[in-house]
């Protein structure tokens, strides 16, 4: 039988908070607690008057917002791929005007221990909006609100995008990771267009190929840095798989990008495995929740069974 603070350590992993590297078991508690209270209260304030403001540019109103049903739907994506399932973030339909292209969005603050999911007005009475489905992009949001806590962003969208049903999605995703790459991908694109007119009009000798190359060169470096990345994750995949992890997806996305790097070299030694693991443990939170949660028997499943059992008891 578990302690009762560990039993609350892993209700709050399955909530979705998950611990910085480094972070003390204390200083956890009170940081989730923090923030829970700060949805509270947006919660009270926004029933209270009418509306609310979201880190002064956006403003929103109960009617706006996404049904809790329609959260269930992605939690239960995330809960089956990463074992975690978010209830204190909220979601609201965006009515203003919003790009041609734009779906959705999260906007998160960590000072303020705040986050907040944004749709386009159009999910509210459609599922689907172009190729994108409203429990891929909440799902998706939700990925990003819990990781966030690692601070790393090489592999922030690749995690995310595992939410995807489209294969191409889910291979292209973690391409763009900083705003700069979607930036450096269209401009060079934008200048062919621009180069072919000038061409015609007045300069017919311009050579064209050094711009096709320039405008090549950034969309190759983009899919050579995903394959590199995609290629850290399989084989630590791979590594975990070998030594009998229980749920691998669940400790790949808790995992900082050092240890994806180091799990490798544990391939076919579970042993070798379970005793570095042990030893993070001793001074990482984090290790400490995923061995209890993910690598030996799943203790939280447990505990639920236990509280939904007494649960059905007192109602009897």
């Amino acid at each position: 039988m578990i302690d009762s603070q560990t039993a609350e350590l892993l209700k709050l992993d399955h909530a979705g908070f998950i611990p910085a590297p480094g972070m003390s078991r204390e200083d956890f508690l009170h940081h989730t607690e923090t923030i829970l209270e700060t949805h509270r209260n947006f919660d009270e304030a926004l029933e209270n008057s009418g509306s609310a403001v979201i880190f002064n540019t956006v403003t929103v109103h109960p009617d706006e917002r996404i049904a809790p049903e329609l959260l269930d739907e992605a939690a239960a994506q995330t809960e089956e791929l990463y074992g975690f399932s978010v209830r204190h973030v909220p979601g609201f339909y965006l009515t203003k005007a919003v790009g041609l292209l734009w779906g959705g969005c999260m906007l998160s603050d960590p000072d303020e221990y705040f986050s907040v999911m944004l749709l386009r007005n159009a999910f509210r009475k459609h599922r689907r909006f172009l190729n994108y489905t409203r429990d891929e992009l909440l799902a998706h949001e939700l990925c990003h609100s819990v990781r966030q806590s690692l601070t790393e962003i090489t592999l922030e969208e690749y995690f995310a995008y595992r939410t995807s049903k489209s294969p191409i999605r889910r291979y292209l995703g973690n391409c763009f990771i900083r705003d700069v790459d979607a930036l450096l991908f269209v401009l060079p694109m934008m200048m062919l267009p621009v180069v072919e007119i000038l061409k015609a009009l007045k300069f017919p000798q311009l050579p064209t190929y050094p711009f096709w190359i320039l405008a090549l060169l950034y969309p190759a470096y983009l899919l050579i840095r995903n394959a590199r990345s995609r290629r850290i994750v399989n084989k630590a995949r791979a590594a975990l798989k070998s030594c009998n992890v229980r749920q691998v997806e669940a400790v790949l996305f808790r995992s900082t990008l050092a240890e994806l790097k180091l799990f490798p070299s544990f391939a076919g030694q579970p042993e070798k495995f379970l005793d570095c693991a042990n030893t993070q443990a001793e001074t990482e939170l984090r290790w400490q929740i995923m061995l209890r949660r993910f690598i030996f028997e799943d203790e939280l499943m447990n505990i639920l069974e236990l509280e939904k059992g007494s649960c059905e008891n007192e109602n009897s």
